[in-house]
């Protein structure tokens, strides 16, 4: 009995793992965790650099990240690369308006990882001397709560954007598992029954 359910059992068996080593590969692909300014945020002031982080180290090499305004027109582009950062300053103040990051990069794995954002501008790009000004007899009471309100929310999104897909197996691999293993309780159980 033992004999005649070897062999399907090691087959099912190699099937499982196959599934597991082909898929796990896919699924640990490079790809972007977060970017600053996130996209859809709109902005009082210009920014001074757009940061995309991914969950690996890019090429430096194969970096390209362009800054356009809503003409298209590109407004910065130099982009640098340390580790698996990618740093693009902005040169100059920029007129209110809406934004778009394009990005492109390749992984140290090879793995190609492009896509766009888009971010706004409220003001007129630079801050207000004359806001600035009365501003010194409420700082400690208005300073502190507008950086402690607007860099909290990325820090945050971007913690759980990075536990949710890092950590997660892929569903796919998931029920597919389950399919294999419950195909072989059943078989080993109809097996034992016809034995019977």
């Amino acid at each position: 009995m033992r004999l005649t359910l070897r062999g399907p059992f090691l087959l099912l068996l190699t099937a499982l793992l196959g599934l597991v080593v082909g898929v796990l590969p896919a699924s640990a692909h490079s790809r972007l965790l977060s970017i600053t300014p996130k996209d859809g945020a709109s902005l009082p002031t210009t920014p001074t650099e757009v940061v995309l982080t991914f969950n690996e180290s890019v090429n430096p090499q194969f970096v390209t990240v362009r800054v356009t305004d809503g003409e298209g027109t590109v407004v910065a582009e130099d982009a640098t690369a340390s580790g698996a950062t990618v740093t693009v300053p902005v040169p100059e103040p920029l007129a209110a308006g809406s934004y778009k990051v394009t990005y492109r990069v390749v992984s140290a794995d090879s793995h190609p990882i492009s896509g766009s954002t888009a971010f706004s501008i409220t003001g007129d790009g630079v801050a207000s001397p004359t806001a600035a000004a009365p501003s010194p007899s409420a700082s400690p009471s208005a300073s502190p709560d507008s950086p402690s309100a607007e860099p909290s929310p990325p820090s945050t999104d971007a913690a759980s954007e990075q536990d949710g897909t890092s950590s997660g197996i892929p569903w796919p691999l998931l029920a597919s598992i389950a399919a294999i293993i419950l195909a072989v309780v059943v078989y080993a159980r109809r097996r034992d029954r016809r034995a019977a």
